[in-house]
């Protein structure tokens, strides 16, 4: 069902849940991905993610609890598309090192798609005076921005290692 906006708070709510479904679809599809890549430091990196999302859910449901609503049921079309896009990467007949690289070039564009989303809802706490939404909003964008680089250093040596396979 969707909301009526009328307001900045009722816009700033449906980005925190548009940003929830986009997390709750990046989980599945690192949980696939961690079971899909060989590369130790690609798995590492991807579990250690897995569990920074699931942190960072429980910190999007203490923003829905203060603000009086619910995560909502409504999918992130735009999360879908690149989590589909990451599936069908990994139904192709790819050596291990060409699918490493590519699901890198996957997990980057979920991570840019969501370090997106949550620098837009972190401005509406800002505007709207919620400091507390602000601080937890600042935690996981530099979470993701963390994460982003962390791919990218991983990717230094898997496109090379995608490159002479």
């Amino acid at each position: 069902m969707q909301m009526q906006m009328q307001d900045l708070t009722d816009l700033y709510i449906v980005k925190l849940q548009e940003i929830y479904s986009a997390e709750q679809q990046g989980l599945e599809a690192m949980q696939q991905a961690v079971q899909a890549v060989s590369s130790p430091e690609l798995q590492q990196g991807l579990s250690m993610h897995i569990d920074q999302t699931q942190q960072q859910l429980q910190r999007l449901e203490q923003m829905f609890d203060r603000l009086g609503a619910q995560p909502g049921d409504e999918v992130n079309l735009g999360m879908q598309g690149l989590v589909q896009e990451a599936q069908r990467l990994m139904g192709q007949d790819a050596s291990p090192e060409v699918l490493e690289a590519g699901l890198i070039a996957c997990q980057q564009a979920m991570e840019h798609y969501e370090i997106a989303g949550y620098g837009t809802a972190r401005t509406y706490a800002q505007l709207l005076g919620d400091d507390e939404a602000v601080q937890l909003l600042d935690q996981t964008l530099g979470e993701e921005k963390r994460a982003d680089d962390q791919l990218t250093q991983l990717a230094q040596q898997i496109n090379i290692e995608a490159m002479n396979a």
